[in-house]
């Protein structure tokens, strides 16, 4: 019974939710009333902000530090796990423009910004294989596999200048719909658990009426992702990570004449990085990874750069120490 607890303990800590590459063992199932606190510190170079990962200006090399505090709570409906996720970005970014360059870009060769990023808010619900459980029930279940449908809603009240190129927040709305999905492979024992994780989404995005006085139409973002995860002790674990996006076109209108400016094409992109993952006490748990883009079919606008990502989780539960103190007792 104690290695339940502290299978439980292992797997609530691993949440790691970041807007646009989620990460591994993010929905690993969860008892109802569990609370998870993390804090992200995220760096990269790349033609994009990090908070905006589906704009991308070709003529830019932009460095990102973003911080991130996001709180989930679990609380079941209709007898399933469901989650609700709030995340709260700043930072700061330094963009280097080419400005001979054609394309909408600014008129400055350098931008410094700094101040609070998109705000989301993200909704799983399990379909397949998580039960809403309180943790007495919840150690004693196992689902080897496990789907989820999300929703999550992006609001554009981060940091943004029209005149800009390069921004911290979109000033888009956007509307992500997923299907995370992971499948056990093998024994779930500590130190022996591995999973295939697969996470597909499809983002909506609104308009950008306000560009640089051009209204950007932008499609939707097509984003893939997959881990493979092995324990390497009973407390941690490698991932070896892999995430696809494709799409986001898009149009350039004037906004005095309506008149289309400029084109351009989405994105067609491959990354693939590596994740390790900590587990330092009962409550506390230490993830870090990094990705790097390494193929496009679209050179020209496709992500192009490298991502590191810290986060500390912090999670806690009403009953979690009066449940413990239950199980070292017996």
């Amino acid at each position: 019974m104690k290695k339940a607890i502290t299978l439980f303990l292992v797997i609530i800590s691993s949440a790691n939710l970041f807007a646009q590459i989620d990460g591994p063992r993010t929905y690993a199932a969860v008892p109802k009333n569990l609370n998870i606190l993390s804090a992200h510190f995220i760096s990269a170079q790349a033609n994009a902000s990090i908070n905006n990962l589906s704009f991308i200006n070709p003529d830019a090399t932009v460095e990102s530090n973003l911080y991130m505090l996001t709180y989930t709570r679990s609380q079941p409906i209709f007898g399933r796990t469901f989650y609700s996720t709030l995340i709260m970005p700043a930072g700061n970014l330094t963009a280097t423009l080419d400005v001979d360059a054609p394309g909408p870009v600014g008129s400055s060769n350098t931008i410094f910004q700094h101040g609070f990023g998109d705000l989301t808010w993200l909704n799983t619900i399990n379909l397949i294989g998580a039960k809403g459980l309180m943790i007495k029930d919840f150690v004693r279940h196992e689902s080897p596999s496990l789907l989820y449908f999300q929703a999550g809603l992006t609001f554009p009240i981060g940091q943004y200048e029209s005149d800009e190129a390069v921004n911290i927040g979109s000033n888009q709305f956007k509307l992500k719909l997923g299907l995370p999905f992971i499948q056990r492979i093998g024994p779930w024992i500590d130190g022996k658990k591995t999973t295939l994780e697969l996470f597909p989404a499809y983002t909506l995005i609104s308009n950008n009426n306000d560009f640089q006085g051009q209204e950007v139409q932008q499609k939707g973002l097509f984003t893939l992702e997959g881990h493979l995860t092995r324990d390497i002790t009973n407390k941690s674990y490698l991932s070896l990570d892999y995430s696809y996006i494709n799409g986001g076109d898009s149009e350039f209108f004037l906004n005095e004449t309506g008149a289309l400016v400029n084109e351009q094409a989405g994105q067609n992109v491959h990354l693939i990085g590596a994740s390790l993952g900590f587990n330092i006490n009962d409550n506390l748990n230490l993830t870090m990874t990094h990705n790097q883009s390494f193929s496009s079919g679209n050179d020209n606008v496709s992500l192009d750069g490298t991502l590191t990502k810290i986060t500390l989780s912090w999670s806690f539960h009403d009953f979690q120490n009066k449940f413990k103190n239950y199980i070292e007792s017996n």
